[in-house]
Parts: C-alpha cells; structure tokens; sequence
C-alpha cells in the first residue's frame, strides 16, 4: 500500500511559531514529503509556499473557518491557489453556528460548488461535537453529509474524533465512500479521558482505516495530533510517521 502520507502542521504550531524554517527543516528530516497548512505564520500564502519548497514539503490542504470558506470565499480559494492545494477544509464550526446545522449543509454545500468551478475541492473535518443530535433528532455530521444537498462537499474525515462521537470509523469510511479524500490518521489514548495519542500506540484501529482508505477512495493519510505529546510535538510527529509507514508496509 503507498498512500502518501502528510502532516497536520498544526500538531508542530507552537514550534512553528518560535522557529518557522528550522521546524519545516525538522518536519522535513523526519522523512515528510506532504503537509497539511493551517495558518501562514505572518507569511502570504505565496511566502509559505515558497518555504515549503525550500524543504522540500509539498502542501495538499489547508485549513480555515466556515467564515473563511463563506463570507471570505474570494480571497481564500485565491490563497488556495497561491499555495498550491487542491484542498480547501472547513476545520471547525463555532458554537453558535453548530445550532443550525441545516444552514451549515447550505453553504458548505453552495461553497462546495463554487470551489468546484475553479478546481478546488471542498472538505469538511468534523469532530465528535457533530453526532450530538439536534431537537430534530438528527446527528450534525449526518445532516452535513446528506446526499440532498449535494455531493460535491468533501471529507476530510478524522478517525480520532469519530471514535470520540462514540461511532465506528469504518462505518465512516464506507458511509462516504467516495467523498472523502482526506484522512486524518489520529490515534486515542488508552485512558479514562481518551486523549490524543501517537499513531500506533492507542486504542484507535489505525491498521483497519489505513486498509479500507483505497477502497472508498482516500487519497492521503494525514497525521495530526492536537495534544498530548510524548515529549515535543516534533518527537510525537516522528513516532507517528514510523508507526504509520510500518503500518503502509503490512508490519
């Protein structure tokens, strides 16, 4: 199996922050050739690109807020392009816009299409806040995902956080068959809070997703981890790369 694999670079944010290239370098020499950008570091995303070529990191995705992909939709399909992602991903919904989640169909759908004319794909990361059930008795990932309004929004779907929503991940994958490019390969602890783990070292079967994202059409497997570090994030990024290349390799 030779799915790509990439980083979120937000699971590395706080070293970024401190020292941008000499963390790109460190991602880098961990052996990731693809990442995942959330945020530009007070780069333009022209700027970012440019120094993820210079370490060899090829950008695949990037994240930002249902306002950006909405309200800012112009001017972020133009930093997709400057970027150079095919990828654009809703990453979270805010409180108060979680308590329509109809509307929210509405226009990630609506924005879906739009993307779609200017050959970027639009992708929605849930986490487990979205299999609440509404006063309808509906879950929000279901209602964000229903075939009535559309199919071109995409998946970037995050194993962890469906774990979290107390479902399955498999049922996930095979439930979006085909509109889930992305994703996220995160790993939970094996404690009572059910935090975040190295890939490989938690209760999350990693090696179950990872063997049934071809068959529904996953195109690259992204490592994040929010929190919960082993030592740094920069360790926890390397840990989770081995286990997952070994993983890609049938050990």
């Amino acid at each position: 199996m030779s799915l790509p694999v990439a980083l979120q670079l937000y699971t590395v944010r706080d070293a970024l922050k401190g020292d941008l290239e000499a963390t790109l370098q460190a991602v880098s020499s961990i052996g990731y050739e693809n990442v995942e950008v959330a945020g530009f570091y007070n780069r333009t995303a022209s700027e970012f690109r440019q120094l993820l070529t210079k370490y060899n990191l090829k950008p695949i995705a990037m994240h930002g807020s249902l306002v950006d992909v909405t309200e800012k939709f112009d001017q972020t399909i133009q930093n997709a392009k400057d970027l150079g992602v095919n990828y654009v991903v809703c990453a979270y919904l805010t409180v108060p816009e979680r308590g329509d989640y109809p509307k929210v169909a509405k226009l990630l759908a609506e924005a879906a299409q739009k993307a779609a004319a200017q050959g970027i794909s639009l992708a929605y990361h849930n986490h487990s806040f979205e299999f609440d059930k509404d006063a309808q008795g509906r879950r929000g990932l279901d209602v964000i995902f229903d075939p009535s309004y559309g199919t071109k929004l995409q998946s970037e779907l995050d194993i962890y956080w469906v774990q979290h929503g107390h479902d399955k991940p498999i049922d996930w994958l095979k439930k979006l068959a085909n509109r889930v490019p992305l994703m996220h390969v995160k790993d939970m602890a094996n404690t009572p809070e059910r935090g975040f783990a190295e890939v490989g070292t938690g209760t999350v079967d990693i090696k179950a997703a990872v063997a049934a994202a071809p068959q529904v059409g996953v195109k690259y497997l992204i490592v994040e981890q929010d929190s919960g570090w082993k030592g740094s994030p920069l360790e926890s990024a390397k840990i989770s790369f081995d286990n997952l290349k070994a993983i890609l390799a049938g050990k």
